[in-house]
Formats: structure tokens, sequence, C-alpha cells
């Protein structure tokens, strides 16, 4: 059983919705151990003011780090002196499902709330807390983000929902979104059921719902692909970002090489060519040996799921210049393991061996 600690100004709020609900039964039950400490308790003044204005100018107030740091150290005091601590900020990393499962692992856990505009570095730097962002926008506080948070990992603990099915099938768990989910009746304005969750059959609904997961995750987004597991091993679904006008063999060319067109023939503007060359250098550095005489002449390369992130931040800059100059593009799969290979401008492309890629989904 883990326990939770949140250090924030607004122990009532965070207590409110911890005390409702799924979680609050858990608590109760004793499957799941979290307790909120207002870090104003802990001000060494007789206003017990945990605030002050920022050095260097600017609007707003900044959390002191007397307050905080004390109000931690009781915290570890009391449980785990090693606990870890996460400081929920607008600059930390996106929270994923798999971040989530990693922290359900712990026994303690400290999540540290800020407020106004922010925290005294120095208190962090000390600390040396993990930033954990829920998204790329700021709230007034860090309490939403830490519940947020503490109910993903609350609803993983042993005996909070009613078996590992009730969170193992759901979207993200093993990086992709959850199937369509129905209810009576059968049919509704004309739209029924699928008639395969009439059935009973077991391993057709099975194989029903791992389909319509995949086809509903290309859908919405396409870019979980690049992280999804199979177990413990990557999905290593190929993937592929193309666009441009095809090729006589009706082949569009790949994001990389069609931005290579565009700077030969000035569409691009010079901040555009820069990115583009960053980009490439990135590829060209990362991605194996381009040059090989076994290669099929017009082959088709799919880039293999591992470096995910990379791969996306690189396409990401170039995706935004093919959209300025209204260019179409899509994401294409194929359904079977290869390597991650490298296309270029000179070669179409190569195939794994003994592979092919006919069965290319659109």
């Amino acid at each position: 059983m883990i326990r939770i600690d949140i250090a924030t100004l607004f122990p009532d709020m965070c207590e409110s919705v911890l005390s409702a609900s799924i979680v609050g039964r858990g608590r109760e039950a004793g499957f799941i151990e979290i307790e909120c400490h207002d870090i104003r308790r802990y001000t060494d003044n007789k206003h017990n003011r945990v605030d002050d204005k920022p050095y260097g100018g600017g609007t707003g107030m900044v959390m002191q780090a007397q307050p905080i740091y004390d109000c931690i150290c009781d915290i570890r005091n009391k449980t785990d002196e090693n606990a870890k601590i996460i400081y929920m900020s607008p600059q930390g990393k996106t929270l994923t499902q798999s971040k989530v499962k990693e922290l359900s692992a712990l026994d303690n856990l400290i999540i540290l709330c800020g407020h106004y505009e922010g925290v005294d570095q120095r208190v962090l730097d000390e600390l040396q807390v993990e930033e954990i962002s829920v998204g790329d926008y700021v709230l007034t506080g860090g309490e939403l983000p830490a519940l947020t948070l503490v109910d993903a990992i609350a609803r993983m603990q042993e005996g909070v929902l009613p078996n590992s099915d009730a969170y193992s099938i759901e979207s993200h768990y093993n990086g992709m979104l959850e199937h369509p989910q129905y209810s009576r009746p059968e049919e509704w304005r004309g739209r029924r059921v699928p008639e395969v969750l009439l059935t009973g059959h077991h391993e057709n609904i099975l194989k029903w719902q791992e389909e319509a997961s995949f086809e509903v995750t290309k859908r919405k987004r396409p870019e979980l692909l690049f992280d999804s597991f199979d177990g413990n091993k990557p999905y290593a679904r190929f993937v592929r970002v193309q666009g441009g006008k095809p090729d006589k063999n009706g082949r569009k060319p790949e994001l990389l090489t069609l931005m290579g067109y565009l700077a030969r023939k000035r569409i691009l503007t010079n901040r555009e060519q820069k990115q583009w060359k960053r980009a490439e250098i990135w590829f060209r550095e990362n991605l194996p040996d381009p040059f090989c005489a076994d290669c099929p002449k017009n082959a088709v390369i799919y880039f293999k799921t591992e470096k995910a992130q990379d791969i996306l931040r690189m396409y990401s800059a170039l995706l935004d210049m093919v959209i300025a100059h209204e260019i179409p593009y899509e994401v294409v799969f194929a359904d079977y393991i290869g390597e991650m290979l490298w296309e270029n401008e000179i070669m179409a492309g190569f195939e794994t061996k003994d592979k092919t890629l006919s069965d290319v989904e659109n």
C-alpha cells in the first residue's frame, strides 16, 4: 500500500475531493493512505506569511523556501526520509500512464503544490524534486494537478477498484486508447451495437476490442502508437509520415525527403530551411547508415517506435511547415516488427529483409 502526502496551502480543498467517491472509499477501507498538510503551519513569522515579492521584479508573489522545506522535512521524518517528492509544475514533463504506473509502485510519495507565481527555486533544488505537468497550460495552483495525480495512482492500488481489469484495459494503460463502449438498448436512433458484442463469443469479442482499440488510437491519437507496448516489448509498429504528390509508382515521399525537395525549390523560408537542416542532421546522426546494397530499389521506409519522442519532436516542426504551405500529409502504419530505417533523396528507401509492405494500413 502506498502512502501519499500532499503539501499544500489548501488542505481542506484537497480533503473534500479525496474523501469522496472511489478514492474516499479506498481510504476508508485502508487500501491507500493519503494525508494533506498545511504549509502555512510551518511559517516562522507571526502573520503566517508564506510568500513574498520576487527578486528582479515582476507581478505576483513567490512561495518562500523555509515553510515548504520545513513541511517536507516533517513529512519525511514521520514517513520515509528518502520519500520521492513530486512538484506539480507546468515546466515539468507531462504526466503519462507509464509515469503513473511507476509512481504507484512506491511505498511513499510526497506531492508539493505550488501557488501564486511559483516556488523559490532554491527549495526545489535543495529537495531534489521531480517536476510533473498535467498539460501545457497554467492553473492558479498545484492542487488540481495534484488531485489528478493522486486519483490516477489510487485507482491502481490493490483493492481500490474491483480488479485489475478495471484499469488495465482502459485508455493509455497499454499505450493505446480504449475500444468503444456500448450499453442497452441494442439499437438507439438507428445505431446498433456491433454484432460481435452480442454473440457472447469471448475470443471474437477480445479480438474486436483489440482491433477497435488500434483503430481508435490511429484515428484520434496516432502519435501514441510510437509508444505502445506489447507486454514488456515495444509494439514496434512501423510508422511513416508522408505528403506531397505521389511519384510515378504512386508513392508519396517521406516527410524529411519532402522537406528537402521544398528547400531545393526555394519554397521554404530561411528560418524553415534552418529547422529542416537541424532535423536532417538529427536523423542522420541517430538512424542507421542509409546505404545498403541489398535494399530493393523502390521500397518505402517506416520508422520503428523506439525513438518515439525524439522522432515526434523533429517531425513536429516539419509538420508545422507543411501545414503552413498547405501541403497535405498523412500518417500510415504497417503491422509487423521491423528495423528503424532511413530514407533520403538519393535512394527511394529500404524494406527489411523477408518482410513486405503490402499490408500497409492507411
